[in-house]
């Protein structure tokens, strides 16, 4: 909230977004984000362009004095804690605060273990993990919601930088193998078969609705709103799906269910990603858990990279 009535009372200022831009030193398409979630989170209309920069409507003339009040507060408190020296001077530091949207898949076979590390060694930590369609985890990242994304899906964007955090292979999953089953899968496997898949928008549907599509194979789709109802009725026999490694690992490993590499689909696989926005520093807890995601996975450490905007069918 901090950063948006800084970006608020810095257009009011200058008298324009454009002019704003040197003092916040970000871009105009980043500050008008930051206005709009501001106008989002207060749900009032603040700012009315005009040929001759911004004004203020009434709720804007309104809320600028409290907002002006409470940046001054901030830094304030701000000028107070640091006259008081390090944190261990002063008998210790403000519990840390991780606000994340994340992909279905992300969120259910990713983050727990990283997450579980993060509050064993914050316990006062406060984690908002918000799990969504990675469009709309993108979305909350740029509209300053959150802190950082975990997505599965590609992405090309210049507003956002992304960490790769290990890549997850995309298996042919199926009840367990009987005597006499290649135990490599090929695409044509699943002409006129059965394919559970997960709902119409969601980046894995749309991955295995794209090959399908380019191999002119025939398969009938069949939706289900998350991983876990397609592992059960694939254990009952229901049909085939396919699922990244790390959501069916355990059922593989009791015998439940199998999961078998694609020899005929190079790109089966998708790269779990750590989305920050492009302008700006994230927070410690932020860069704490970029760390801690690639020790717990081993990390591809290649280089943050530009995110990518995803590739259409």
């Amino acid at each position: 909230m901090f950063q948006l009535l800084e970006a608020f009372c810095a257009v009011v200022e200058a008298g324009s977004i454009s002019r704003a831009t040197e003092r916040l030193h970000l871009t105009q398409p980043a500050i008008t984000r930051q206005l709009r979630a501001l106008e989002r989170e207060l749900g009032a209309v603040l700012l009315t362009r005009t040929p001759h920069g911004v004004e203020l409507t009434p709720v804007g003339r309104a809320v600028l004095v409290h907002a002006r009040e409470a940046l001054a507060a901030v830094r304030a408190a701000r000028e107070t804690a640091g006259s008081f020296g390090s944190a261990s001077s002063s008998g210790g530091s403000a519990a840390p605060r991780l606000r994340i949207a994340a992909g279905l898949m992300a969120t259910l076979y990713v983050l727990p273990p990283v997450v579980a590390r993060f509050r064993a060694r914050h316990p006062d930590a406060v984690v908002d993990l918000r799990p969504t369609h990675w469009r709309t985890a993108v979305e909350r990242l740029l509209g300053y919601e959150v802190d950082a994304a975990v997505v599965a899906s590609v992405v090309r964007s210049a507003q956002v930088r992304a960490t790769p955090i290990v890549a997850d292979p995309l298996l042919l999953v199926g009840p367990p193998l009987r005597s006499g089953v290649a135990s490599v899968a090929r695409l044509s496997e699943l002409s006129g078969r059965t394919l559970l898949v997960l709902a119409a928008g969601t980046g894995l549907h749309d991955q295995v609705q794209t090959v399908l599509r380019r191999r002119k194979i025939a398969a009938e789709l069949v939706e289900h709103p998350t991983a876990e109802t397609i592992k059960s009725a694939v254990a009952l026999g229901v049909g085939l799906s396919i699922l990244p490694r790390s959501a069916v690992r355990e059922e593989m490993r009791a015998g439940k269910l199998s999961g078998r590499r694609i020899a005929d689909w190079p790109g089966a696989t998708r790269t779990v990603q750590l989305l920050v926005r492009a302008e700006g520093r994230p927070p410690k807890a932020v860069e704490e858990l970029r760390e801690m995601l690639l020790e717990e996975y081993g990390g591809l450490r290649a280089p943050v990279t530009r995110a990518q905007e995803p590739e259409g069918p």
